[in-house]
């Protein structure tokens, strides 16, 4: 690598910085409780879940409000993470036409602005799980699961912004695809080992991400290779197959947005 590539490198690495820093600001400057607003949300929907379904769908799972406080924030990491994704290019509209950057890095600082966020979410768990008698022992094979789910949701986010300029439909059609998404992923409920449900869970990149992040932490059992393979697959198809629709539809951005 030789010297302009090495400046190259470390300018496009500040300017990452610079924007997921000033991206976490601007969440949280017009508010009074700041982050703590991004973690109501989950919680009460947990809260909500956990008093109709504990005696029901959870009855006969065990630690079931943790089975499904880790469905819950590992759905809202990729949810969130997308989402941010779509109007980054729209909503830097002016930074995009104003300085020659490389556009991905709004991109890439969105996924990693729900990374941070989603890092607080990942501490109540940790102190929940300590709380219920559980030693994550396995954490570090966990943080392999979460650079994998951080893999396929920045596939997904390039594909939704290069997608949103050209077509801002998008984003109404992505609410409904999310929810039949979150139903059809076993969050709240145990995955079936036959039939229809068995095959949506093989071939939903979220079952994975949820299913291996709940052996790892709550049952501290080492996941069979294969499930790793399979998801480490999606996630890099979905970043090649995402970034190749972004690099499409790039050259339009200026006159679009």
């Amino acid at each position: 690598m030789n010297i302009f590539q090495n400046t190259q490198l470390h300018a496009d690495t500040a300017l990452l910085w610079e924007i997921t820093k000033s991206n976490f600001k601007l969440q949280n400057e017009s508010s009074a409780l700041g982050i703590v607003w991004y973690l109501l949300g989950p919680l009460l929907l947990f809260g909500i879940m956990l008093f109709v379904f504990s005696h029901r769908l959870g009855a006969g799972v065990e630690n079931y409000p943790l089975y499904l406080l880790i469905g819950i924030v590992t759905w809202n990491f990729f949810s969130t993470g997308a989402g941010r994704c779509m109007t980054t290019v729209t909503g830097n509209a002016g930074i995009i036409k104003s300085i020659p950057i490389r556009i991905e890095i709004l991109v890439i600082a969105a996924v990693i602005h729900a990374l941070i966020t989603h890092s607080i979410e990942i501490v109540i768990v940790l102190a929940l799980l300590l709380w219920a008698g559980i030693l994550p022992i396995l954490i570090p094979l966990y943080f392999l699961v979460l650079c994998i789910s951080f893999v396929f949701t920045l596939g997904v986010g390039f594909a939704l912004a290069g997608i949103y300029v050209i077509f801002r439909d998008v984003q109404q059609i992505w609410s409904v695809v999310t929810r039949a998404w979150w139903f059809a992923t076993p969050i709240f409920y145990i995955p079936t080992t036959t039939g229809l449900g068995k095959t949506l869970s093989l071939f939903n990149p979220m079952y994975y991400s949820i299913h291996l992040s709940r052996e790892i932490l709550i049952y501290n059992r080492v996941p069979p290779l294969s499930l790793f393979l399979n998801y480490i697959g999606m996630a890099l198809g979905t970043l090649f197959v995402g970034y190749y629709i972004f690099r499409k539809i790039r050259p339009s951005f200026v006159a679009l947005i």
